[in-house]
């Protein structure tokens, strides 16, 4: 699938005219396309370096970035959960039903980005080991482009451990995710021409404050959509003063109430159009099972969850985020695509996966029309 490259009312006149002549002849040698332009070698290859890093070349031969995709960046790691038999008896040994697959929440939305037939790329660190090699070989499976994940010697892969008690909630949960200390600026860097060039860039706040903070500077800088998840409390202070140029913001109550440290907002509706007043153009604030709240200048919206069985919690929401980016990428309304963020979620939940093996467009809209019309799911509310 192929997308247009990042709009060009950030190019100046003379950025545009090499960019208009390198697209006219890709392979033609610095000397033809300066006598072309009018310029010296010098002077053109200082404009392709600029055009390179703002996302219109990606890199030798001056191959013109044209292609669709959703570039993801953070958290990749391996889930052990398990399912209490029965309610929590502390200072003992609990019966339990355990499962073993791949998670971290970059990746949950990266693969179910590439099940539904997106694009995309995943840019993490794992360990140089068993496992690591096997969440790349089963991310290349499913259609992603893995050329940019890092193997990290004398690290182990980060690993996610749930305990979901007898009424498949999370309980309590732990994450060993040193290994991310290691995806730093410069190792980002690296795939800056490839990120600059696609549509969206989605990352969680696995990744330090610092990438965080230049990424928000990068992104106001060139002209793709910025999609941002808070995860948790403590990870989501990382993004705390940086909320300027994000586009979409995912985000639950508590997390919002942490962005917004020392705020007197107590409604959903506040709490959410004052994320709105610090920059973010689009805020969607999940609520678990009662449904979200989305806000954007326009106002605010609370949109119910659909009601079904609940198998596994675990990854329901990176669900609804890549199905509501994977509909915004293609233009469709806010509103609609938070629904369709919705019915994927409520297809997670009633897998033991992190990520539904047979979700996909089609699984969506029949689920949606399944639903539409029921008491299940009702018609939003302005708030």
């Amino acid at each position: 699938m192929e997308h247009a490259m990042p709009p060009r009312h950030t190019l100046t006149e003379q950025e545009r005219t090499v960019l208009d002549i390198i697209m006219e002849n890709p392979f033609a040698s610095q000397k033809d396309l300066a006598e072309r332009c009018g310029m010296t070698r010098p002077t053109l290859a200082t404009y392709i370096g600029q055009l390179t890093r703002k996302g219109y070349l990606l890199g030798r031969a001056y191959v013109a970035a044209t292609r669709a995709s959703i570039v993801c960046i953070g958290g990749a790691a391996i889930d052990r959960k398990f399912c209490l038999s029965s309610p929590l008896v502390t200072g003992t040994s609990n019966p339990a039903t355990g499962y073993t697959g791949f998670g971290g929440v970059a990746r949950n939305v990266c693969e179910n980005l590439a099940r539904l037939g997106q694009e995309t790329t995943l840019i993490t660190i794992v360990g140089d080991d068993l496992p690591g090699h096997a969440l790349a070989d089963h991310m290349k499976n499913c259609g992603v482009n893995t050329s940019r994940i890092q193997f990290a010697g004398n690290a182990s892969t980060a690993e996610y451990i749930a305990i979901l008690d007898d009424s498949h909630d999370l309980g309590i949960a732990v994450f060993d995710a040193a290994v991310f200390d290691r995806l730093d600026i410069d190792t980002i860097q690296r795939s800056w021409p490839l990120i600059a060039a696609a549509g969206w860039l989605f990352v969680d706040c696995n990744v330090s404050a610092e990438v965080l903070a230049w990424l928000a500077q990068k992104t106001r800088e060139a002209g793709f959509s910025l999609a941002v998840d808070t995860v948790s409390v403590p990870k989501a202070e990382r993004l705390r003063g940086q909320l300027g140029g994000v586009r979409v913001l995912f985000t639950n109550r508590d997390e919002a109430l942490t962005l917004l440290e020392g705020s007197t907002a107590t409604t959903s509706a506040a709490i959410a159009m004052a994320l709105v007043a610090q920059g973010v153009e689009t805020v969607i604030m999940t609520e678990g099972a009662r449904g979200l709240t989305v806000a954007d200048a326009s106002g605010v919206r609370a949109l119910p969850a659909y009601r079904t069985n609940v198998v596994d919690v675990t990854g329901a929401g990176d669900a609804l985020v890549a199905a509501t980016l994977s509909a915004l990428s293609e233009n469709t309304d806010t509103v609609r695509a938070c629904r369709q963020g919705l019915a994927a979620a409520a297809l997670t939940v009633g897998c033991r996966e992190s990520v539904c093996p047979g979700i996909s467009h089609e699984q969506i809209s029949t689920f949606m029309k399944t639903h539409a019309g029921t008491d299940s799911q009702a018609k939003e509310t302005a708030l």
